[in-house]
């Protein structure tokens, strides 16, 4: 009696064979396909480099080539890259060969049968799907343990190398984007790589506090010591900096260039790390004096500028689910995920508030459901752009206020409950408001219930 062998699971990738010669990539091209793979073939060693440093190919197959030094120098631009992909190598009859010193390449001799190559691309296919899957890993790791610094993408993979390299030294660092981009998750991150946990990490948040309060904070007195001394060997961060008088730019030039700040009638060393963190122009200010052009000279000594989500939306996926998980947390709940159709609508969404508008997207949708799974039409709701925004300019507080219910109410087609949760307000003051705002009694027309209690 025969026994079946178990069916063998092909790993999958894509295949490139190169050849000079019209018939030997047509032989290639051949036995590749009959061993299941997609292959594309090139004529040259520098279409080859093209194609492996612009797409995910597992393995190339190259007829003859030139030298093993030559292939030693390619594989070396593709590992640069990060890309996965393995060579072998096929001499002609003959042709002497010195393999390559690179464990990715391997050398096959004639004769050249299709089982044969089938075999070898197994094996190299094999072997580039796991070198990718861990390189995936590797920066799904990355992404999540950096620092509360969130994200996958190359902006964002540059943005830590350009953290490290700013706290490798002490000089102050300026955080340019748009808000909601992430500014402060950098400069924390700058704190605790150069400080690490133990040391202060101290923040003034220029356009909440009058220029009086942010002086006394920064200096103290007699018996504060204010926030320069508060954050010896650690780092002070300054929020919004533009929103600091002119006067108060010019002194904290003075106190970063003299590296010292006056304190009870003396002067004390400036021990802690200085961050500015902005979404103004600075330059523009500068030209309209309304910003120091001395603290600018002092704070562009080291720039690092924050993209916008929309400019890397690979982050995207770990971020929402970085915030559902906070959200889990938050409120004792089973972890949710998000829907395929939910996911791809965050993606075509353009974010003109960045990371922070897409964290209030999340907790507003799992505020507002139980259900392990958060749909499209959960989603859809609160990225509706329309003319009834709240952050509209010169607007009184009561304004606002109306503006962010009627707002809610429509998003949410005229559901008192759902629209009361997610204001988190009672369901009678949310009805009390709507009446103010002349909408009709809940239930429509002649169900007042207060008008029915009277009569």
């Amino acid at each position: 009696m025969s026994v079946t062998p178990p069916a063998t699971i092909r790993p999958n990738g894509k295949v490139v064979a190169c050849a000079k010669s019209e018939a030997s990539r047509q032989h290639l091209e051949l036995a590749i396909r009959r061993a299941g793979y997609d292959c594309v073939s090139v004529g040259s060693i520098q279409d080859l480099r093209a194609i492996l440093l612009n797409d995910m190919i597992a393995a190339a197959v190259i007829d003859e080539p030139e030298s093993a030094a030559e292939i030693e120098t390619l594989d070396a631009e593709v590992r640069r890259a990060e890309k996965p992909t393995q060579f072998i190598l096929l001499p002609s009859i003959g042709q002497r060969m010195t393999p390559p010193r690179s464990a990715s390449c391997d050398v096959l001799d004639p004769p050249l049968t299709p089982e044969r190559i089938g075999r070898a691309l197994f094996s190299c296919v094999a072997r580039a799907q796991l070198i990718n899957e861990n390189t995936q890993l590797r920066q799904k790791l990355e992404g999540r343990m950096f620092d509360g610094l969130i994200g996958i993408s190359d902006a964002t993979r540059e943005l830590r190398s350009q953290i490290h390299a700013a706290a490798d030294h002490e000089q102050p660092v300026l955080v340019c984007g748009e808000q909601g981009s992430g500014k402060s998750e950098v400069a924390r991150a700058i704190h605790l790589t150069r400080s690490g946990p133990g040391q202060p990490l101290l923040t003034i948040r220029c356009s909440l506090l009058t220029s009086s309060v942010i002086e006394r904070e920064l200096l103290g007195d007699q018996n504060n010591e204010g926030r320069f001394g508060a954050a010896a060997a650690g780092t002070l961060v300054f929020e919004e900096i533009e929103a600091l008088t002119v006067g108060q730019q010019h002194q904290l030039a003075e106190i970063i260039l003299n590296n010292a700040f006056p304190h009870a009638g003396n002067y004390v060393p400036l021990r802690a790390r200085i961050i500015a963190t902005t979404s103004a122009n600075l330059r523009e200010l500068c030209m309209q004096d309304k910003f120091s052009t001395q603290l600018l000279r002092v704070l562009e000594r080291t720039v690092i500028v924050v993209k916008p989500l929309r400019q890397r939306m690979d982050d995207l996926p770990v971020l929402a689910e970085h915030f559902l998980q906070q959200c889990s947390v938050k409120e004792g709940q089973p972890i949710r995920r998000l829907s395929d159709e939910a996911l791809s609508r965050l993606m075509t969404y353009e974010w003109p508030g960045n990371a922070r508008e897409l964290e209030n997207v999340i907790a507003r949708c799992c505020s507002l459901t139980n259900d392990p799974v958060i749909t499209g039409n959960e989603i859809e709701p609160w990225l509706e752009q329309n003319d009834e925004s709240t952050e509209l300019p010169g607007l009184t507080l009561r304004e606002m206020e109306r503006k962010l219910i009627e707002a809610t109410f429509n998003r949410f087609g005229g559901n008192r409950e759902l629209t009361a949760k997610a204001l988190k307000i009672g369901i009678r003051t949310l009805s009390g408001k709507l009446r103010e705002y002349g909408y009709p009694p809940r239930g429509g027309p002649g169900s007042n219930r207060r008008e029915e209690r009277v009569a």
